[in-house]
């Protein structure tokens, strides 16, 4: 079969090296990374190996020279267009830190002949105005690599042609975890941890446009991101005040017995020891926010970071990549791709992981990090329940319903905090159904919501078409299911049976089952008897104490929220914010 772009991955090592003298005392004598003119070729390139992995709009390449401690990591699109961020910084590798200059101003890489040969040009090559270096890959077969390299000023050729084949010795591609804990940049103390989290707020409060075009061209609702920069912001600032503490030994009280202890005392403290390079794997839904949240906490305690964003989101998660690339090089890395990419990041052994999505998925990811014996955080979502009690005047009812159509429309239903089905006490019920269904009106053509892909509106379709109950509002006319626009208007669904789909599986979009329950207490026995388990949160409205007391204890939840929507709750960073069982195990908010 033709040569593919997957027959780049791979480890490939120096074969042999032909005509570089003259561009190694070239390189020398302009101040650059090259080598020592007057060193042989051979011990310029010993040991030399570069992995790849290559798709068709970008690459990863690794890079190890070690006779001359260079070893780099980066990523760069294949588009023609002149890059002038993310040049790699070919540096010397010293002591496990990494220094040096970016090797050019700008570069281009562009394909010659797709999949098997494609150039670069870094433009003002080693500070030298004016110079070009070009770097042409061929891949040969799916053993063998050639590389030619030119330097050039003009029309004048400087250097070259230098060529290198390299063999392919492995199937290993570029290896970021590893490359992080062998050369991330130094956070061991609170100086340095402060200077990467005020990176963090720089990345955030100055790119906030690029971000909410990335979120619209991704179908990422709302698109906006003003508001969840500034929690963002806030976010950063409240782990910078914590990492003094963290970084301070706590000093604790001896509790051995007088006799054990001999009449020798003994200090003894805690030391909060950073875990080395974490992996979070963010949602499609909120994936900016949630690849930056658990990153803060990362970075507060000393840790690398490795994001892998979900390939849903093919914008956001590029635009994430070039961003972390510019302000926290050697700090973060981001690695875009799908299920393949996550399965290669936890079998390079990180320190923990962190993810957020489906309990399905999650059971994958969790049993692969067993057999790394890596440690891990699930933020899994759920079915959230909300109790509606009979005790609510209109204005808390009022209250009530605005918060659970902010979860499901404006934030279209597609967020782990949103309210999943409604649990209404029968002596308010005609008076919720009654106002909703106003309420849900007057929010007009907002009413039909968008669903970021095909295959989460077929299954939301999937889900209405299989609860077949009345709808409040109803449907007709211009609130209707698009196949076109993937949208779906937002519906109350009236008492289906718990055999549905709609109470079996977390719905995650704009549908919302309303159960007309005797009391508090069925409630109760409703939320218990789920068989997604324990939900992320449980909502509960009531002015009733010894309903809301009831609900309290007799629920089992990752949160409880009384009177109260999920924003102010996520707007608290003393809350940490996690799930129970079914729904996740750890925090990974706050």
């Amino acid at each position: 079969p033709p040569l593919d772009f997957a027959d780049w991955d791979g480890t490939w090592r120096l074969v042999r090296r032909e005509n570089w003298s003259a561009f190694l005392a070239g390189s020398e004598s302009q101040g650059g990374a090259g080598g020592n003119a007057d060193a042989s070729v051979a011990e310029f390139a010993a040991g030399e190996l570069q992995r790849f992995r290559v798709e068709e709009g970008a690459f990863t390449l690794e890079h190890h020279m070690p006779e001359q401690r260079v070893h780099v990591l980066f990523r760069s699109d294949i588009t023609g267009e002149i890059l002038s961020d993310g040049a790699p910084v070919y540096a010397t590798v010293a002591a496990g830190v990494i220094e040096g200059a970016p090797v050019g101003a700008a570069w281009k890489h562009t394909w010659v002949e797709a999949p098997v040969c494609f150039q670069t040009e870094i433009f003002d090559f080693n500070g030298r105005s004016g110079v070009t270096l070009c770097v042409r890959r061929r891949l040969v077969s799916r053993t063998e690599l050639a590389l030619t390299v030119h330097a050039i000023e003009g029309d004048a050729v400087l250097a070259g042609p230098c060529s290198t084949v390299l063999r392919k010795s492995s199937e290993q591609g570029p290896s970021p975890v590893e490359w992080l804990r062998r050369h991330g940049k130094p956070l061991a103390t609170a100086e340095q941890r402060l200077a990467a989290l005020e990176q963090v707020s720089s990345m955030i409060s100055e790119n906030v446009g690029l971000i909410s075009d990335a979120h619209a061209k991704d179908r990422v609702f709302p698109p906006a991101f003003n508001g969840v920069a500034q929690m963002l912001l806030g976010g950063c600032s409240m782990y910078q005040k914590l990492v003094p503490e963290w970084i301070t030994p706590e000093s604790v009280e001896d509790t051995c017995p007088a006799a054990l202890q001999a009449g020798v005392k003994a200090e003894w403290s805690i030391m909060n020891e950073p875990k080395g390079v974490c992996i979070n794997v963010s949602p499609w839904n909120a994936p900016v926010q949630l690849s930056v949240i658990p990153m803060l906490g990362m970075i507060a305690a000393g840790n690398h970071v490795v994001i892998k964003p979900p390939d849903l989101v093919p914008n956001i998660s590029k635009l994430l990549r070039q961003l972390c690339s510019k302000y926290l090089g050697g700090f973060v890395w981001v690695e875009e791709g799908g299920k393949e990419a996550v399965e290669r990041l936890i079998d390079e052994g990180a320190d923990h992981l962190v993810f957020t999505g489906g309990g399905e998925v999650a059971k994958v990811v969790a049993a692969r990090c067993a057999s790394m014996l890596t440690p891990v955080t699930l933020e899994l979502g759920g079915k959230s329940p909300v109790f509606i009690d009979a005790s609510l005047d209109d204005a808390m009812l009022d209250d009530a319903i605005r918060e659970i159509l902010e979860t499901k429309v404006h934030k279209t239903g597609q967020f782990c905090c949103a309210h999943d089905y409604a649990l209404v006490h029968e002596d308010i019920h005609d008076r919720f159904c009654a106002k909703f269904k106003a309420a849900v009106e007057a929010v007009g053509d907002k009413r039909n919501v968008a669903l970021i892909a095909s295959r989460q509106y077929e299954a939301m379709k999937a889900k209405l078409e299989d609860a077949a109950v009345e709808c409040i509002p109803p449907m007709g006319g211009s609130f209707v299911a698009d196949d076109r626009a993937l949208t779906l208007p937002m519906c109350g669904l009236l008492n289906p049976s718990l055999d549905k789909k709609v109470l079996r599986e977390e719905i995650f979009g704009p549908l919302l089952p309303i159960l007309r329950v005797e009391d508090v207490h069925r409630a109760i026995a409703v939320v218990n008897s789920m068989v997604t388990g324990k939900p992320l949160i449980a909502y509960c409205y009531s002015q009733d104490e010894a309903a809301i007391e009831a609900f309290l204890t007799r629920t089992s939840s990752g949160n409880v929220a009384v009177n109260s929507g999920p924003q102010r709750m996520l707007a608290n960073y003393n809350i940490g914010f996690g799930g129970v069982g079914c729904s996740g195990t750890g925090a990974s908010m706050w």
